[in-house]
């Protein structure tokens, strides 16, 4: 199944779901779905679909935060990763908890942009939160956005780099990454600056490499690529950590999930998309 853009969403799609546009660019509301029981095969599969052409899911008024959601999506996951990456399908853990991604409040300054655990060989594939009481709010960025807005001669000197991304909680968590990745199950290219763990770019001096990583987090965050959520209690936001950075502000208490993920591949302007059948 593919689902439309933001501007041409379906008023109404399999099982009742409706999606209702978050920006312009990437988001989406889904309506006329109750967490609480089991999600039938077709409408996961609705589910999976939109998160992949939007980005980032949000879901209000839930009771819960089911883990069969999150072993439904990677169930969906594991053959088409199998398909698109040409190699066994990656195992895909189910993280339940707290997240320790971030620094602890205050030790940072200003918002902590991330994709959540690129300092892992393999980062996490998608995140689930949900919201128990009112307040603090979530901003994402649209990664994919962020890098067709750049010039041609800038996105061409990332897609040749890579970074060193460490952890600010454990100095020994640390991996290397393309600045430029690919999907692997869309085919799509997306800046993975991720600037709060991004440290250096590799073989570059180190005045270099500081101006460059300044120059992918001011594209990457920009304000025409983000999106502001104040959450309100019973809301769920899913997002594919592929393709999104997240920062978020102020205090409450959560329900989170997290599927790991795939190692991430270089994107080539000229590679042909990977193709995904639903």
């Amino acid at each position: 199944m593919s689902i439309t853009s933001p501007r041409t969403l379906p008023a109404a799609l399999a099982g009742g779901i409706a999606l209702h546009p978050l920006h312009p660019a990437f988001g989406a509301e889904v309506t006329g779905l109750d967490l609480c029981g089991p999600v039938p095969l077709p409408l996961l599969e609705v589910l999976h679909d939109a998160l992949l052409e939007h980005g980032v899911l949000l879901l209000r008024r839930q009771a819960g935060l089911p883990a069969g959601l999150a072993r439904g999506l990677a169930a969906l996951e594991a053959p088409l990763l199998d398909q698109g990456l040409h190699q066994a399908a990656p195992a895909l853990p189910l993280s339940i908890g707290p997240v320790p991604d971030a620094p602890p409040p205050g030790s940072a300054p200003g918002p902590f942009w991330h994709a959540d655990r690129s300092f892992a060989a393999e980062p996490a594939l998608a995140c689930l939160v949900r919201a128990e009481a009112n307040g603090g709010e979530i901003l994402f960025a649209d990664q994919r956005r962020a890098l067709a807005l750049l010039p041609d001669t800038a996105r061409a000197r990332l897609e040749a780099l890579r970074a060193e991304h460490a952890s600010p909680l454990d100095r020994a968590a640390r991996a290397e990454h393309p600045l430029v990745r690919r999907h692997p199950l869309t085919g799509e290219a997306a800046l993975y600056a991720s600037p709060g763990f991004a440290t250096r770019i590799l073989n570059l001096p180190a005045a270099e490499s500081r101006r460059l990583l300044d120059q992918a987090a001011a594209a990457a965050t920009a304000e025409a690529v983000t999106w502001r959520h104040a959450w309100r209690a019973g809301d769920v936001l899913v997002w594919d950590n592929r393709s999104m950075l997240h920062t978020a502000f102020g205090a409450g208490g959560f329900e989170t999930l997290r599927i790991e993920g795939d190692v991430p591949v270089a994107a080539a302007r000229d590679a042909m998309p990977w193709v995904v059948a639903g």
